[in-house]
This record gives structure tokens, C-alpha cells and sequence, in this order.
């Protein structure tokens, strides 16, 4: 291996992921982070360590997992929307789907005192596109409409999620949070509770959550037949294009060229089997 590769999987220094794709599988997690957004100063420094340290964590955990990774120009809103189809598709049902999603999808970050080591808010905004009162996040709603997965959200709907220093190296607030706490045997809502704990004692205001019907979020974690996608990046808000939305507003992950609207996502996993 090269120095620059091993630099790169030590550090996490932004370059881009050129692994060969191993093949969709039963257990298998996708990492999607963009920190580079051309054209803009909304550049984030902590998605491309998150993507890194991430993978390693969860690898060191369950080594049964397969990643598929793909970081800033790899990270598209047509490469979510493909993977997430493709999961679906191959799923039976007893199968389950986790979103671990480190991104925001509110206005500000500015709730309350903040750490000395925040670098930004992951919320992307449109300059066209006027500041709300209040954000809604409904792109992943298991309990309303009765679907079958799990959600992990790295704030509530009015926060922001938060870029940070830890040790001198960048990453999401929520990710450093969930990767100081997770071990093997701990269900999705001991995880969620304990990133919670990490993030108060490390004095971030935002409050992580976890959506889901009871008996899925009581499972423990990456047991059985798991399908992860794990996303880093910026959120961000346009006007609701298809009249659902309470508050008139879509949210969603806000990717290298663009927003997955939470319609596009909702859309794919109505056809999860129950």
C-alpha cells in the first residue's frame, strides 16, 4: 500500500473513494458523505472523517458487514436513491433497514451555548428559498405510515447538527458521539440513549433521535439480516413540491449535486415487505 493510501485511510483526508464496489449483499452498510460542495463556501470538514471512521468502527464490531462507500463527487442524489432501491428490492421480509443520518434538517444551531470546538451547522440553505420558523423532519416516518425500519436522526427538527474539533480532527458532533458508545449486544434505542448521554456530556445542544416501531428498535444492533445506509452530510429544505407537508416545506439530505427530497425517499421504502 502506497503512503498517500495509507495516509488517507489513517486520516480521512478528503480524497475520493476509488476502492473497487464489492457486490450488494444480506448484510451489507452504505456510507454516502460529501463534505466538498463546488461552487460553494458550504464545505464541511467532517463528513470525509466520518466516512473513514465509521467503516473502521463498525468493521472492528461485526466483520460480516460489506461497505459500499462513496464519498463527495460519488456521493449524488441519484447514487442514494439507486442503493436504496436496490436494498429494498433484495429484502424478505424479517429483514431490517437502519438510516443513521448525520445531517441537519433545521434552520439554526444557535438554540442555546454552544462548544468553542464547532466548525459549522450541517444545514445547507437555498438563498432563494426563505427561513421558516420551524423545520419539519419527515423523510424517514416508520410510526405514521406503519413501515417497517429504523431511523437515527443526529438532531430534532428545529436544531441543527453540528460540525466539530475532537482532538484536532473534524467530525460530525453526532457521529464521534455514536462511535465513542456503540459496542456489540446494545440494541438501536441503548445506542441511541447512549450517543444522547455522550453528546450532553460533551456539551452539544442537539438532541439525537430514533424512529421505529417498538420491537425493531429493541433489536440489538447489526443482528441478523441488517441493511445500514449511513449518511454524512449537509441537510437542507426546498417548498413542498406535493401539497403533504404540514409546515409547506420537503427536507433531506443535501448531497454533491443536490437534495434528495424526504417524497423520493418515502416513495422507495412504502415497498419494503412487512
Amino acid at each position: 500500500m502506497c503512503f498517500k493510501k495509507i495516509w488517507n485511510w489513517l486520516y480521512g483526508n478528503g480524497e475520493e473513494n476509488n476502492d473497487p464496489l464489492p457486490e450488494l449483499t444480506d448484510n451489507s452498510v452504505i456510507i454516502i458523505a460529501c463534505g466538498n460542495y463546488p461552487g460553494t463556501a458550504n464545505d464541511l470538514s467532517g463528513p470525509p472523517n466520518d466516512f473513514v471512521d465509521f467503516e473502521k468502527k463498525i468493521k472492528s464490531l461485526f466483520p460480516q458487514y460489506i461497505f459500499r462507500k462513496f464519498l463527495n463527487e460519488q456521493s449524488t442524489r441519484h447514487r442514494l436513491l439507486i442503493e436504496l432501491r436496490a436494498v429494498v428490492t433484495r429484502m424478505i421480509p424479517g429483514d431490517l433497514l437502519v438510516f443513521i443520518m448525520d445531517t441537519c434538517f433545521s434552520e439554526t444551531n444557535t438554540r442555546g451555548p454552544l462548544p468553542d470546538n464547532i466548525i459549522q451547522s450541517r444545514v445547507f440553505h437555498n438563498p432563494k428559498y426563505p427561513k421558516h420558523k420551524r423545520n419539519v423532519n419527515r423523510v424517514l416516518s416508520p410510526n405514521s405510515d406503519g413501515l417497517h425500519y429504523i431511523s437515527m436522526s443526529a438532531c430534532r427538527d428545529r436544531e441543527g447538527a453540528a460540525d466539530a474539533w475532537f482532538n484536532g480532527r473534524a467530525n460530525g458532533a453526532y457521529t464521534y458521539a455514536l462511535l465513542q458508545t456503540i459496542e456489540k449486544g446494545i440494541t438501536w434505542s441503548e445506542l441511541d440513549y447512549r450517543e444522547m448521554e455522550k453528546l450532553l456530556e460533551l456539551g452539544f445542544p442537539q438532541v439525537c433521535t430514533i424512529e421505529g416501531p417498538s420491537e425493531l428498535i429493541n433489536k440489538k444492533i447489526f443482528e441478523g439480516t441488517v441493511y445500514c445506509f449511513y449518511i454524512s452530510s449537509h441537510g437542507s429544505h426546498v417548498y413542498d413540491v406535493s401539497g403533504d407537508e404540514p409546515d409547506n416545506q420537503d427536507e433531506g439530505p443535501y448531497l454533491y449535486d443536490g437534495m434528495v427530497l424526504d417524497d423520493e425517499i418515502s416513495n422507495i421504502l412504502r415497498n419494503i415487505p412487512a
